[in-house]
């Protein structure tokens, strides 16, 4: 039986940034939607559905999910009925396509070839080429990619096991199974269910923003002028400087290293005298409150001021030479030009973006709480200027990222969405309460009473995040 061709699209899907590079050629019908390109992306590449996703136009039209442009502030075309063809017609057009808005996933859609497919013969959509496997979910970026590969192809790697353990399986960057993704494109109907009652991802609740200003708060929350005011008038913020932990201990332990710097102990930690003085400025309820049950013996029993001394090192203020801790010439010139606001917020910038949360309470996974945090600023703008629950704003958070459950490792004592709620409080809400963000309620001890905690938002905060 004769069968006439039908026309097809040839798009290359290439992850942007990705060296050396990772990429598919796909032949797909010109009628197929976006939410369906999504899909067979998602499919094709090897992704697995569980983040936010948008598409951009070289005009710079917005195509997504309108549940999830709440307010149509961003006024999304809506994926589910909208063609590929109505806007990629020529040869060598190109799209835009961001999946994970943590972690930044970028890909480049070029339209390739309109060509002709029999449709007797095969079906579509199709994969014709698969170059590398993509990198795993919730690595953190390429960034975090290359150093996975690095600390799983080298068994002498100091996170070699963790990495191993993390991903539960050898992973072969190059290793790409053209069939099965042919396969998978074929049922990918039962990836995206349609039936909530039969596992559709819960919609995200943003609270007011468009998934647009989502990606752009998370992307660079000190600087995201359609969520926040940019900080022009530094002075109300000078002002409120020393109500933040941080930097109440970080004076102290500047002061301390001006002339010949710290000798650290055998163990290379602070020695007490310094760790005292850095609780007493910090103030003790916040960060040493286990100091009213036992002594504290050492800098490790004492979170705020460990963190405080990491944050400095990171940023660049201090070094270790010969078991002495001292501040580096360069900041000490930054700190009497630049002032201590510019201290504040290269600590802030560096506890945001390069400081590794897991190091908070020492439990891996769940790095998706570090990448979505920043939407807490939003949850304090919005309802912080009272006492609130601190369960309040972690049920707010679930509900934004509904997925972040998913990265828990399994374990009989605790839930997923248990393990996430955790996270969170250890993480983000211990790291905003040190940098002087919020304030919790002193009338409920937070290892005893967690479930009553409440917070608000500080001063210092407002002046950091103004809005209009």
């Amino acid at each position: 039986m004769h069968t006439e061709p039908q026309t097809a699209y040839q798009l290359k899907v290439t992850l942007a940034g990705a060296r050396p590079p990772i990429w598919r050629r796909l032949l797909i019908d010109p009628g197929t939607t976006f939410q369906d390109l999504h899909r067979i992306i998602q499919v094709a590449m090897g992704w697995q559905a569980s983040h936010l996703h948008l598409f951009q136009t070289e005009n710079g039209t917005l195509i997504g999910d309108p549940a999830e442009d709440f307010d149509g502030m961003m006024n999304f075309q809506d994926e589910a009925i909208v063609p590929v063809s109505a806007v990629l017609s020529g040869e060598g057009q190109k799209l835009h396509y961001e999946y994970d808005f943590g972690d930044g996933w970028e890909h480049q859609i070029v339209l390739e070839k309109v060509t002709s497919s029999a449709a007797g013969d095969e079906t579509l959509p199709r994969c014709i080429k698969a170059v590398r496997q993509c990198p795993p979910e919730d690595v953190g970026g390429l960034h975090g990619f290359y150093e996975f590969l690095e600390a799983m192809e080298d068994m002498a790697h100091p996170e070699h096991i963790d990495v191993r353990e993390w991903f539960g399986e050898w992973f072969d960057p190059e290793f790409v199974d053209l069939d099965q993704i042919n396969a998978d494109l074929a049922g990918r109907d039962d990836w995206f269910p349609e039936d909530p009652e039969h596992g559709a991802p819960a919609a995200s609740d943003f609270q007011g923003l468009s998934p647009s200003q989502v990606h752009e708060l998370l992307e660079n929350p000190l600087n995201c002028p359609s969520v926040f005011n940019p900080l022009f008038d530094a002075e109300p913020v000078n002002g409120q400087l020393d109500t933040a932990p941080v930097i109440r201990m970080a004076r102290v332990l500047v002061e301390a290293m001006q002339d010949k710097g710290i000798r650290l102990t055998g163990k290379g930690n602070l020695p007490l005298k310094h760790v005292k003085a850095m609780i007493e400025a910090g103030g003790a309820s916040v960060v040493a409150p286990m100091a009213r049950y036992s002594p504290i013996r050492s800098e490790e029993h004492v979170l705020a001021v460990i963190l405080t001394r990491v944050l400095l090192e990171i940023a660049g203020y201090t070094k270790k030479t010969k078991g002495v801790l001292s501040l580096k010439q360069t900041a000490k010139t930054r700190l009497k030009k630049k002032g201590w606001l510019t201290v504040y917020l290269d600590l802030l910038t560096t506890a945001l973006t390069r400081l590794s949360w897991a190091s908070l309470d020492h439990y891996e996974g769940l790095e998706g709480v570090q990448y979505t945090a920043p939407f807490g600023f939003w949850l304090l703008s919005q309802k912080g200027d009272e006492w609130r629950p601190v369960d309040e704003y972690l049920d707010d958070m679930l509900r934004a990222f509904p997925q972040l459950p998913l990265a828990a490792f399994p374990v009989v004592y605790m839930s997923d969405e248990e393990q996430a709620r955790s996270a969170l409080r250890s993480r983000m809400i211990t790291l905003f309460q040190i940098l002087g963000l919020i304030e919790l309620d002193p009338e409920h001890a937070r290892l005893r009473d967690e479930g009553e905690q409440m917070m608000r938002r500080t001063a210092l905060f407002e002046g950091m995040f103004g809005r209009d």
